[in-house]
């Protein structure tokens, strides 16, 4: 049966709430800074602030998180930019420390500690996707109880091109505003805004991580929390054995 999802004034009310709580975080001047300094203008954090779900440094969970209330301890790096050489290096050991299965379009990691590097429309792919090991959307098979980093890279370019990622339980198809539907997650990376340049090669990359204990055995999904682009089919299957 296909899920119908109602926006009732409390629903309203939430998303005021968390867009006033992104903003919380400019200085006077109306810019926000990422740890290693350098500066995303005022305009993309706000539209990265806002229909999402907002996870602090701390690893605790504002927002819509903490009103559906997470299930699992997890610690988040904050947000850095790197370059395209940085990018490319973590996208290949993730390839290279995974078993890929191109016609089943999954990647399979082992081990006790896994690191995984995810890009959101990696240069010359398609538009609103996420690659691992150079697939896209692809299925991603992790052992239970394993620790998990997932580095994130926002390698899209333009306006509105803001990415993040949150792994729920919930099933596709999602609404435009995936949040309101979930009923829960276990672990996200807050939104980043686009890469700056429109040099693929000269521009630096919003990037961040968070490491979590991969959860009972089940099937689970990745998927972007910004507006409207899960609904278009930015997400895929995470799957615990």
């Amino acid at each position: 049966m296909k899920k119908r999802y109602i926006i009732t004034g409390t629903g309203i009310a939430v998303i005021g709430i968390l867009v006033a709580y992104g903003v919380v975080f400019y200085n006077k001047n109306g810019q926000s800074f990422l740890s290693s300094g350098q500066k995303i203008p005022a305009s993309d954090q706000i539209t990265a602030n806002q229909g999402q779900n907002y996870v602090g440094a701390d690893g605790m969970a504002g927002g819509l998180g903490g009103m559906m209330g997470n299930y699992n301890q997890y610690n988040q790096r904050e947000g850095r930019q790197i370059s395209f050489v940085d990018a490319m290096q973590l996208l290949k050991q993730t390839a290279d420390s995974a078993h890929i299965d191109k016609a089943k379009n999954q990647a399979t990691f082992t081990g006790d500690r896994i690191e995984i590097a995810m890009a959101a429309v990696q240069p010359d792919f398609p538009d609103t996707t996420f690659e691992v090991a150079g697939l896209v959307n692809p299925t991603i098979i992790v052992p239970a109880g394993s620790t998990i980093t997932i580095n994130f890279i926002n390698m899209d370019y333009g306006s509105g091109m803001n990415h993040g990622v949150v792994i729920t339980p919930d099933a596709p198809p999602y609404p435009v505003l995936s949040m309101m539907g979930m009923s829960n997650y276990f672990v996200g990376i807050p939104v980043l805004p686009p890469r700056q340049s429109e040099d693929a090669q000269k521009s630096l990359y919003p990037e961040s991580s968070v490491t979590f204990q991969a959860p009972s055995s089940g099937t689970y999904y990745y998927l972007c929390q910004y507006y409207d682009h899960a609904s278009k089919g930015m997400y895929g299957r995470f799957i615990v054995k």
